[in-house]
């Protein structure tokens, strides 16, 4: 069914379907799926997955840039994520079991998208803004359909933000804890796409250091980098533009 969206993000030319999507083992995602009046055509598809903030915290965040696109042939699928939105970090290897999961989520979600008729199979992007940019990394490397991956303002590796913010680790404790997600690190996993990459980054992100840009850009030399030096850590319009463009250029959409 169509469900109601800020004034600024309706449009008589682009439907919002508020969809369930089961993950075997998990609870239902919920989630928007939003197409254009274009069904017939090859369209490309877009999963975008939303941050962890304070304006928008939901699936919610790119719901304007996603009605924007639909005119030009995208269907977007925006899914609300689980962890650590809802529950919180404890410091036990359950944090990992909790990361993985919400990895098997969403993809069961780019599943769905990729259902939707008339889909181009080779014009696939994945968005993702801090938490869910960092789940987008892992997803966009092990899904191979997956053909842009555009990541914002997202850190390197789940045990920095976790134990900042939730656990208050330090020293051995740290270290012990960052061990327990061996392979899971984001930063680890943006290189197959090579230059359909685009990182984007706030000058005045306090989240975000210099080191952890650093550790993006030497992980994915090809990758598209571009820092806003005026932003904080939620970015802006700048970067909302230069990411459709981005997307228009990776996708072939039409003007």
């Amino acid at each position: 069914m169509a469900v109601s969206a800020t004034p600024a993000a309706v449009r008589m030319d682009v439907t919002v379907s508020d969809v369930t999507i089961p993950v075997p083992g998990q609870e239902q995602v919920r989630a928007w799926l939003v197409t254009g009046d274009d069904a017939g055509r090859p369209r490309s598809a877009v999963l975008w997955l939303h941050w962890l903030g304070h304006l928008h915290n939901d699936r919610s965040e790119f719901l304007p840039l996603a009605v924007e696109l639909a005119p030009r042939g995208v269907v977007s699928l925006l899914p609300a994520g689980h962890f650590p939105w809802v529950p919180d970090p404890d410091g036990t290897g359950d944090d990992v079991a909790r990361v993985r999961a919400q990895v098997d989520a969403h993809a069961a979600t780019l599943d769905f998208l990729l259902d939707q008729p008339d889909l181009d199979p080779i014009r696939v992007a994945l968005v993702g803004h801090d938490y869910g940019g960092m789940y987008a990394a892992l997803l966009a490397e092990r899904d191979e359909r997956v053909t842009a991956l555009a990541l914002q303002a997202c850190d390197a590796a789940w045990a920095d933000w976790f134990a900042t913010y939730w656990l208050r680790l330090g020293g051995a404790a740290l270290v012990d804890y960052a061990a327990r997600f061996a392979g899971l690190d984001p930063v680890e996993h943006v290189g197959r796409l090579g230059g359909r990459v685009l990182f984007q980054w706030a000058g005045k992100d306090t989240f975000v250091s210099e080191a952890t840009r650093a550790a993006y850009a030497a992980a994915n030399p090809r990758a598209r980098s571009l820092l806003y030096d005026d932003a904080e850590h939620q970015l802006g319009d700048r970067a909302a533009v230069d990411l459709v463009g981005f997307l228009a250029e990776q996708l072939g959409l039409d003007p």
